[in-house]
């Protein structure tokens, strides 16, 4: 079995309150834990924040499906990190089977049905998986900029320097989503982050979508109206 985990800190400064903020008359956390709950594999749901208000609001929608962890304010600061409090989670035992999924609660659009793909293929060849999307725009283009303002490419084979621009030539570059990491709890403490010895998982662009700013959360909101969600 599975053990899940929803992270949401209370603290955001781009976006105040972005994880409770309502989206399609729902928090934004409840797609999250939506899409893990009376999932066959996973045997437990942990929803841990440092906000009273958060675990407030997830108690009363979710009453005993959810496991409520109260994370500590060293581990919530703007420079904590997300790995640093699952590896706590797994140290005072809340984490107590042999594999372990984290959702970002940012990623309203990864579904149940996204996890129920994920686990699947985890099912067929017991592989760690992260979540993955193509970049929508070629990064062979990236480049940095100098003090007096000249742009210098990446790398010397750079489209914009040797002129091979087409876009169906370059080949595609993908990226880590955020939306789902499955992985084995042994390797916490152990690796430094959820990507080594994992395999990427591809998702489509809508299940990729991360909210973060208060242009991520309009475009989220269109994204729901055209799905017929108001």
């Amino acid at each position: 079995m599975i053990t899940a985990i929803i992270p949401a800190r209370g603290g955001s400064k781009r976006l105040p309150d972005k994880n409770i903020k309502k989206l399609g008359g729902r928090p934004l956390v409840f797609y999250s834990l939506d899409s893990v709950i009376n999932q066959p594999e996973i045997g437990k749901v942990i929803f841990t924040s440092d906000s009273e208000k958060y675990i407030d609001l997830v108690k009363r929608e979710y009453g005993e499906l959810v496991v409520i962890e109260r994370r500590p304010s060293d581990y919530a600061s703007d420079t904590a990190k997300v790995h640093e409090e699952v590896v706590r989670l797994k140290n005072i035992g809340a984490i107590d089977t042999e594999w372990f999924m984290l959702c970002l609660p940012t990623a309203p659009f990864r579904s149940h049905s996204t996890v129920e793909r994920i686990v699947n293929a985890w099912r067929k060849d017991g592989e760690a998986r992260f979540s993955a999307a193509r970049y929508d725009f070629p990064t062979q283009f990236s480049f940095d900029i100098d003090q007096c303002g000249r742009w210098i490419p990446d790398t010397p084979d750079s489209p914009m320097v040797t002129g091979d621009t087409r876009s169906q030539d370059i080949p595609t570059r993908y990226r880590p989503t955020g939306a789902v990491y499955l992985q084995r709890t042994s390797t916490l403490g152990h690796l430094k982050t959820f990507y080594l010895e994992a395999l990427p998982f591809l998702t489509d662009k809508q299940e990729s979508m991360d909210v973060d700013t208060e242009l991520d959360f309009r475009i989220a909101e269109i994204t729901l109206e055209l799905k017929g969600v108001r």
